[in-house]
Parts: structure tokens; sequence; C-alpha cells
């Protein structure tokens, strides 16, 4: 499965496997191995935009109740990225869109914004 047929969420739903019926189910406990699968798939789908230690990155359409609305993030790496472009005090989705040598598109559904919206993510480097 490639990174972009992904969905991400910070809503994981782990599943364990049964041996008996030989099928997964959801597990009673979640011991983050989901949220560590998506960031290894994020970052893998991310990884030729990284240029430096921390990298500066644009982020364009973040949906908002009001609309969407644009801000910047300085990263260190693709998990504090996904971290800066989805909302940190409630439930998201994000399923990314296209990914291009020098930007992605992804679109993010949340409380403020459950029909969703498409964000642009650009790396830039800092004017001095």
């Amino acid at each position: 499965m490639s990174p972009e047929d992904c969905d991400y969420t910070n809503e994981c739903t782990c599943t364990v496997y049964d041996i008996e019926t030989d099928e997964t189910r959801p597990a009673s406990d979640c011991f983050g191995e989901c949220w560590l699968d998506q960031v290894e798939r994020f970052t893998e789908a991310t990884r030729h935009l990284f240029t430096s230690d921390l990298q500066p990155f644009r982020i364009e359409g973040f949906p908002t109740w009001h609309g969407p609305v644009n801000g910047t993030a300085e990263v260190r790496n693709a998990e504090q990225l996904l971290r800066a472009m989805t909302p940190s005090r409630t439930g998201w989705r994000l399923t990314l869109g296209a990914i291009f040598p020098d930007r992605f598109t992804a679109t993010l559904y949340h409380h403020d914004a459950p029909t969703g919206g498409t964000m642009t993510v650009t790396p830039f480097e800092p004017i001095d």
C-alpha cells in the first residue's frame, strides 16, 4: 500500500489477530503501533521535501469553521509536520492527495471542518 493510499488519523483503531477465527478484531488496548505505522508511511511520502534539520513549510488552506487559513511551521521531521498541519484538541482524519516533487496536497477532516478542506503543503527556505 502506498503512503498516498492511506488515511492518517489521531484516532487509531488498533487490532489484534485472533488465531481461532483467522480474523483481526479491534483491540481493547492500543499501544501506539498504529500511530507509529502512520508516521512511518507519512515519512516515506514526504521524505523528499526535507532539505534541512529545521525545515520550514507553508501550509495553505487549513480548514476552519470560518474558512481556510494559511500558516507556516518549522519542523525537524515528518511526525512534527503531521502534527503541525492537524488540530491538536480534536479527532481528525487526513487523506493525502497528490504528491509532487516540491509539495503535496491533503484533505483534512475534523470537528470544525467535517466536510473536509484541501490543503497544500510546500517547503520553503526562510528569508533572512
